[in-house]
């Protein structure tokens, strides 16, 4: 997915969220958002990326720890909060496309492909091809 991917699926979470309306779906698109702009993003904080906490990785802890927060909120309805869930759901995208892993190299380059083929489909589209 490339990086107006992104802001066309925040802009859809935006509107969403500001409506009050599907707090769990508006979780799970801004995941989204965070995966397809894990590039962007790492590239505003590339001090961390190399950095490591007790031998783990930063980027590996911060997936993890919102992870479980994003699991117990978006997936099991525990504690949905206005603020909190949706800065979770981005973080957690970024942290899980920028830890380090053969699983989520391929799993970027899937998305990466996938957003590129959608976003071919949408401009063939709208030029009436």
């Amino acid at each position: 997915m490339t990086i107006a991917g992104a802001v066309i699926l925040a802009a859809i979470a935006g509107a969403l969220h500001y409506k009050h309306r599907v707090p769990r779906f508006v979780a799970w698109v801004l995941l989204l958002v965070g995966v397809g702009a894990a590039a962007t993003i790492t590239n505003l904080f590339g001090g961390f990326t190399g950095m490591n906490l007790f031998g783990v990785g930063v980027f590996t802890l911060i997936a993890i720890i919102t992870g479980i927060f994003f699991f117990e909120e978006a997936c099991k309805r525990n504690g949905l909060h206005r603020v909190r869930t949706p800065l979770i759901a981005v973080v957690f995208g970024v942290a899980l496309m920028s830890a380090s892993g053969s699983l989520f190299t391929t799993l970027q380059s899937a998305v990466k492909s996938g957003g590129a083929n959608v976003d071919r489909a949408v401009t063939n589209n709208l030029n009436g091809k």
